[in-house]
């Protein structure tokens, strides 16, 4: 019996030696059955390591840049061979360095392809032959929920450190500039962390996503599913990037039993409810209208909650079939209930670019376009220019402003391509008890409406009676600059702001 014991003692404490062992090294105590792990291929030669300097705008003093900034990232190889990364990465950027991580050779790069909404690119360094010893990565769709997944990090001594979890759920998510796409949602504790912008997420040794956000608090993972990437890659591979295809209507549930008798559907019936219908959209060209029922699309039933039955994930949002089922050209048929007909309607859904909105949600890449008359301040609204009154803006930031950014696609703007406002004054002779003026939208310059900032441009170039007469939406309602003073104002602002020019309107 005392044997006994003592061979137990003495396999616990072989236990705890193996345990010190493993995190002395750093390693990850291997997954369940079936988790992903380290491909058998040599790793380094799948990654590489991508340092970016970047420099953006200033959206309130439109005409200085930011400081710059350094981000780095580990890329994947996949073929072409190129390297995949997220767009967050390269927004911006000046100056793009691949680096492989076992000999720590090193090339400059360039961006072929990138798509902000979908938080992907694709790189290429500008030496063909510098990825040639490289092993590209293949994509795998197949994981479902359970499924255990890795993400890679590089060490700096190049070395691969993987963090593995499970998928606890698989479902459309957030990404930046307020678009939702697919999302495999990991619970995993990175266990070594650089801060690297991009990681490569695997499954048995290929590529299943790339890591998109990381709560070190949660233990959890948001990972860019394989089934965008996939969609990014064919959209990429002919040389002419559409983006992910929209079709342009906001839908609310059906789940009300009072809206369901007023809308003529009763029982276990599904569909969703159209609740508005996007200007100029694929779905108004397409003849769907405010109060149908969306009863399927694309052959698939759609429940009450706006969800169709996906093949490998369940219940899942119609928004995922539109975007990653469909290209841009594509047709999908809708049958929607309409006033007690069943109705079938064949939609194209379109991509619609950032510049086409009244508020832009994104300006990457490109300087703010900017007028200054004198000392005031003309500028097109967008979401940047409203993110810099911070984390909170849509509490911080003046509420009418607020109001144009979430209502835009339903709002009957008078064919307003943007809106133009005086964002601030600069203080100047010419502008004395103009000082407070702020964040006024402009609806009238010299009786000429203004539609955009080159409508405000144009109008200047007629004043009325040898004044500038600007017309806002609240108060003070209008005010006059006498148009002789302007070229005087000019040189003076020129001289005290050290301003490099006085507009940009590309």
């Amino acid at each position: 019996m005392e044997n006994k014991s003592q061979m137990q003692i003495l396999f616990c404490l072989l236990l705890i030696v193996i345990f010190l062992l493993f995190a002395g090294t750093g390693c990850i105590v291997p997954a369940p059955s079936g988790s992903a792990g380290i491909t058998a291929l040599a790793p380094n030669r799948s990654v590489i390591r991508v340092n970016v300097t970047r420099q953006g705008y200033s959206f309130r003093r439109p005409w200085q840049p930011k400081s710059p900034s350094t981000g780095t990232a580990i890329g994947v190889i996949i073929s072409g061979p190129r390297i995949l990364v997220t767009s967050k990465l390269v927004a911006n950027h000046r100056y793009i360095e691949l680096e492989k991580t076992d000999s720590r050779e090193k090339s400059t790069a360039k961006v072929v392809v990138v798509d902000y909404e979908a938080n992907l690119a694709l790189l290429q360094p500008t030496d063909p032959r510098f990825l040639e010893d490289m092993r590209p990565l293949e994509l795998t769709t197949g994981a479902v929920q359970g499924d255990y997944l890795s993400a890679w990090q590089v060490q700096r001594n190049g070395n691969i450190a993987v963090s593995e979890g499970p998928i606890t759920s698989i479902e459309l998510a957030q990404y930046p500039y307020g678009n939702s796409f697919l999302t495999y949602r990991l619970n995993s504790s990175l266990q070594y962390r650089l801060g690297n912008i991009t990681l490569p997420v695997v499954k048995d040794g290929k590529l299943a996503g790339l890591l998109m956000r990381y709560n070190a608090k949660g233990q959890t993972v948001d990972v860019i599913a394989a089934p965008v990437i996939e969609h990014f890659l064919k959209d990429a591979a002919n040389g002419e990037y559409r983006g992910f295809p929209l079709a342009g209507f906001r839908m609310v549930s059906t789940e009300d039993p009072q809206l369901r008798r007023y809308v003529g559907i009763s029982g276990s019936t599904g569909g969703v409810y159209v609740q508005g219908v996007i200007r100029d959209s694929a779905a108004e060209k397409g003849g769907l209208q405010e109060g149908d029922i969306i009863m399927e699309m694309a052959g698939f039933p759609i429940d009450r909650r706006g969800n169709y039955e996906h093949t490998r994930y369940g219940k899942i949002s119609i928004a995922h079939l539109t975007r990653c089922n469909f290209h841009v050209g594509d047709t999908v048929p809708f049958k929607v209930f309409r006033e007690g007909k069943m109705l079938t309607l064949n939609i194209m859904p379109d991509h619609r670019p950032s510049e086409s909105y009244l508020v832009p949600p994104y300006l990457i890449d490109t300087a703010p376009r900017y007028y200054i008359l004198g000392g005031l301040i003309l500028q097109e609204l967008s979401m940047p220019y409203l993110r810099e009154f911070g984390s909170r803006w849509s509490i911080n930031a003046p509420t009418h402003l607020v109001y144009y950014a979430k209502n835009q696609n339903y709002l009957d703007e008078e064919d307003r391509e943007k809106i133009v406002i005086l964002s601030r004054v600069m203080p100047t002779s010419y502008t004395i008890g103009y000082e407070g003026l702020s964040n006024l939208v402009i609806t009238r310059i010299n009786h000429q409406a203004i539609r955009r900032l080159k409508d405000a441009v144009s109008a200047l170039e007629t004043p009325v009676n040898g004044f500038h007469k600007i017309e806002f939406e609240h108060e003070p309602k209008v005010i006059y600059l006498d148009a002789l003073e302007i070229p005087k104002i000019e040189n003076q602002l020129r001289q005290r702001y050290n301003l490099p020019a006085l507009k940009n309107l590309n």
